[in-house]
């Protein structure tokens, strides 16, 4: 049974006789039926029960859309939106995907290889799927402009480690260009002519988003933050707690690369206990709440569904 949240059944009174599930579900259907022919089962598995998450607890930015849209007089029918929907659903997870595959991350279902052979395959097909969808009212290259820029905050990330030189200044340059471009994607296409929302406000979504991926990830053993000394916001803010404080053991563990199980253990228990963790969730706070400002003075939702839109996207 599909959860349904109060944000949805909204978009069910908002979008008169259609209903977001309903619709959404038959592109996802049709969708699905040609993935199985081209794909392999055992990654049609793993991108269907990703899909899943999102119509239970994960955010789905395909359906963040459809709402934005919806007061949007653009050219295309609901069912073709709804096809758009389902795209950026997938866009997303295939940049996971590829992301756990770079970081070496352990909760990779698949061998290594077909995974990033399959993903990348769906990922060039849904690209130009997403193209021809928005061609009659959108210029293509803003569409790969927002990829590009996703392509080169990935590649930052990947050479990215904790250095000397490690600088909030850096992180909030260079580190969040990897997700805030894929998310201004998603508000581009549904209100391409309003700058204040797919720029400004998202500008400030992505960073609240990246700032509680990285609080997360860093207590995470298992997630590459901690194995591989990432230039994040938390490890940043300890480094510099820990040199004020001249804490030898984390100082030496940084220095020295160390990273059995003790060691990290102990890093992800430094960073909460320094504050470091608690500073990028407050930090988090204050990024959502000039994000929802900016979207409840500029865009023309109501009262009671931008507090539903809200809710929906800091769950």
């Amino acid at each position: 049974m599909v959860k349904i949240t109060g944000f949805e059944k909204l978009i069910y009174k908002n979008m008169g006789p259609y209903k977001i599930e309903e619709e959404y579900g038959v592109a996802l259907t049709a969708y699905l039926s040609e993935f199985k022919k081209n794909f392999p089962s055992s990654f049609v598995d793993l991108v269907q029960m990703e899909l899943s998450k999102k119509s239970t607890d994960r955010l789905s930015l395909g359906k963040v859309y459809l709402f934005l849209s919806l007061d949007q007089n653009k050219p295309q029918s609901l069912p073709t939106k709804n096809q758009i929907a389902v795209r950026l659903d997938i866009l997303f997870i295939l940049c996971d995907y590829l992301d756990d595959i770079l970081d070496g991350d352990s909760v990779i279902a698949l061998p290594k290889n077909e995974l990033l052979i399959n993903a990348m395959s769906l990922l060039f097909i849904s690209i130009g799927e997403l193209c021809e969808l928005t061609k009659n009212y959108l210029d293509t290259s803003k569409i790969l402009f927002f990829l590009t820029e996703s392509v080169n905050g990935e590649r930052f990330d990947f050479y990215s480690t904790l250095s000397e030189d490690s600088s909030a200044e850096v992180y909030f340059s260079k580190m969040l260009q990897k997700s805030t471009p894929l998310v201004q994607l998603v508000f581009y296409l549904a209100c391409p002519d309003n700058e204040l929302i797919w720029k400004d406000c998202v500008q400030n979504l992505s960073t609240a988003f990246q700032l509680q991926n990285d609080a997360l990830d860093c207590m995470d053993t298992s997630k590459s933050d901690l194995v591989l000394f990432k230039e994040t916001l938390p490890f940043i803010k300890a480094l510099e707690y820990a040199r004020i404080n001249t804490d030898k053991r984390f100082l030496t563990i940084i220095e020295h690369r160390i990273t059995d199980e003790d060691s990290l253990a102990f890093l992800a228990f430094y960073m909460e206990k320094c504050g470091a963790v608690e500073y990028c969730l407050r930090a988090a706070s204050l990024y959502f709440e000039e994000a929802f400002q900016i979207l409840k003075n500029n865009s023309n939702i109501s009262v009671e569904v931008f507090t539903l839109l809200k809710s929906y996207l800091k769950e």
